[in-house]
């Protein structure tokens, strides 16, 4: 019970930011936690996220090691299990893709030779999720990032460092884990206010991203009322809803997928047709992806999720 409750917290964490960390710290000895340290100060030890199953691969001898992309609206984690982490390897083994999944797991970085900085997440549990579950973990984390970069900004425009500035910090009401990883953040990263205004759009497009596909369904369901409306009284007058480029791609992806994937040609092609512009097709289905609404199986080949 002792090692529960001393068990780290697990951060809400957006993948455009995790996959920007680079800084890592351990506090003690060779028994003590290590931790990413993100541009917005989260000392990051464990990661709680809720995203879309893109692609799993097995890179081990004898299954011994498995590799899974989980997508949110903003970028893509990778997840590793092995040995150490067996019902997770199992769980990736046996998911079928695409699929919503829920993962608590240790935040973790490789940084070969050349200096480069990889993260990923050695998940500790990995179950089944759903949309739902995925627009809540989007919305608490956009709120609880804004409430660091918030934090964040008032930290560089203090002018402050050091001590200094976690005192100030602190005076302000932030907690001792994020003024000290926010002292530890501004040291480190360089162009920190560029990273912070680049985060703070990554997020925007995260929220717009859950409440576009929540409208595009009751625009669904409006359009079926409609539909039923006329048959019955032939009185109201359909109305098209406008729609962006981007939700008639995933249209023309839903409508050409029959289950085997489609050429990613063809949907350029239609989407040229319906008068979509080349430049933002290719950008429309790369916002699609990232959102986790369609993936890659392999290369020239899009499939509905």
């Amino acid at each position: 019970m002792d090692k529960i409750l001393d068990r780290e917290v697990a951060w809400r964490v957006f993948a455009w930011e995790f996959n920007r960390s680079t800084l890592h710290s351990s506090e003690g000895d060779e028994r003590a936690p290590n931790y990413i340290i993100t541009p917005t100060g989260v000392k990051c030890n464990r990661l709680f996220i809720v995203g879309v199953v893109t692609e799993v691969e097995n890179i081990g001898k004898d299954n011994s090691l498995w590799r899974g992309r989980v997508a949110d609206p903003t970028g893509v984690f990778t997840v590793y299990a092995g040995h150490y982490q067996p019902e997770a390897a199992i769980f990736l083994s046996e998911l079928n893709i695409p699929a919503y999944v829920a993962v608590v797991g240790k935040a973790r970085k490789f940084e070969p030779e050349d200096g480069s900085v990889y993260t990923s997440v050695r998940p500790e549990e990995i179950n089944n999720a759903d949309e739902k579950l995925r627009d809540r973990w989007v919305l608490d984390t956009a709120e609880r990032t804004l409430e660091r970069i918030k934090y964040i900004e008032d930290a560089l425009s203090s002018g402050k460092s050091g001590n200094d500035l976690k005192e100030y910090l602190l005076g302000n009401g932030t907690n001792s884990v994020l003024a000290d990883g926010a002292v530890k953040a501004i040291e480190h990263y360089k162009n920190l206010d560029k990273t912070i205004s680049e985060l703070k759009n990554a997020v925007i497009h995260a929220i717009e991203a859950v409440a576009s596909e929540r409208e595009t369904k009751v625009q669904n369901v409006e359009k079926k009322e409609e539909a039923i409306a006329v048959e019955e009284n032939a009185k109201p007058e359909l109305k098209e809803p406008e729609t962006v480029p981007r939700e008639i791609i995933a249209g023309i992806i839903d409508k050409l997928d029959t289950g085997k994937g489609i050429s990613y040609s063809i949907v350029v092609e239609t989407a040229q047709k319906a008068g979509i512009d080349p430049e933002i097709v290719e950008s429309g289905i790369k916002e699609l992806m990232d959102e986790g609404r369609c993936y890659e199986p392999k290369i020239g080949v899009l499939r509905k999720v």
